[in-house]
């Protein structure tokens, strides 16, 4: 069996990501920040899952997750990035430290795991013909257009997007694939706890021309299924002559 690294695991997207995965025939190894215990007292016993705790922000952990993933002995078909934090400021208000603990997760977070985990994929595989080995970065819509309120934000996953892109060209050599996936407003406690226990989901739809926010044409907001859906395709052989693309997953918000 053929195992999919999984960052962000307990997240919307991420937990989408991995039910998506395991139904799909793969193994998940799953990675967040809570504890090994805090995962089995909210998920349980997942068959073919192996969970380690690391944190995206910080160069240490990541390497101790590629000790622990090495140690598992397992053959890495590919990578999903879904490990994220938001941040909602003007520019004008943010903090440095605020830039940096945004970009530190969502950004350099990415460019670690992928160096890391891209030389375990070679390292097992130097040369795969079929080019069906995936790497997918969950990035945003905001990495390309402009938000009032999401700078700071937007530009950390546009620094993620571009790094994907630079690594997709080099390891094009090794038959490993690498694209991003850019959704727009999901379903996810990430976008829900900032609502307070409403629903306004309907905001995102209408748009808001004051803050420089598009509306939604399809007329709702993503689940974490429709993107989760996209990276299990991209992780897939089915996939194999994709690279270095950007998918933008908004419902036509932004193109």
């Amino acid at each position: 069996m053929k195992y999919v690294l999984v960052t962000g695991a307990a997240g919307g997207v991420g937990r989408a990501t991995t039910e998506a995965l395991r139904l799909a025939g793969y193994g998940v190894v799953a990675t967040d920040v809570l504890s090994a215990q805090q995962w089995k007292e909210n998920f349980g016993e997942e068959p073919n899952t192996h969970y380690f705790p690391a944190d995206m922000s910080r160069a240490d952990s990541i390497l101790a997750l590629r000790t622990s993933v090495q140690s598992l002995g397992v053959e890495l078909q590919g990578l999903a990035l879904c490990a994220g934090i938001a941040h909602s400021q003007p520019l004008l208000e943010t903090s440095l430290e605020s830039w940096q603990q945004v970009h530190a997760v969502n950004s350099t977070g990415v460019f670690l795991v992928i160096r890391e985990f891209a030389q375990l994929m070679i390292d097992q595989n130097p040369k795969d013909s079929t080019n069906a080995r995936g790497i997918v970065t969950v990035s945003s819509n905001a990495s390309h257009t402009p938000r009032a309120e999401f700078g700071a934000y937007g530009a950390s996953k546009a620094s993620a997007s571009s790094v994907s892109l630079s690594f997709g060209l080099q390891l094009a050599q090794y038959g490993i694939r690498v694209n991003t996936v850019c959704p727009g407003t999901t379903r996810t406690p990430m976008v829900t706890d900032a609502w307070c226990g409403e629903d306004l989901s309907h905001q995102p739809v209408e748009g808001n021309s004051k803050n420089f926010r598009l509306g939604i044409p399809l007329g709702r907001i993503a689940e974490p299924e429709d993107i989760a859906a996209v990276i299990e395709f991209l992780v897939d052989s089915r996939s194999r002559h994709m690279t270095m693309q950007e998918l933008t997953v908004d419902g036509g918000a932004t193109f």
